[in-house]
């Protein structure tokens, strides 16, 4: 197998950006900064469990244990900034 398809290959196992959603992308945003999870749920109008789900999902698709790990990725893929 070339580098090239290797590559490729490897590149196929985290899901784009794009995908994930405003509001996963908002919750992270807010976790990077240190903000907990009640403040998240206060100023995005959602409840608590609602951001636990967002950052569950975001940290499926991202392919993580933890949502810190989740932050460190979307830093890295430029999902935030």
């Amino acid at each position: 197998m070339s580098s090239i398809t290797a590559n490729q290959n490897q590149s196929r196992n985290v899901t784009p950006p794009m995908r994930l959603t405003k509001r996963q992308k908002q919750c992270l945003q807010h976790v990077a900064i240190g903000t907990p999870h009640r403040a998240i749920a206060e100023q995005l109008g959602i409840t608590e469990r609602t951001v636990r789900e967002h950052l569950s999902r975001a940290r499926k698709k991202l392919d993580v244990h933890s949502t810190a790990e989740a932050v460190y990725v979307a830093v890295k893929l430029h999902i935030l900034e």
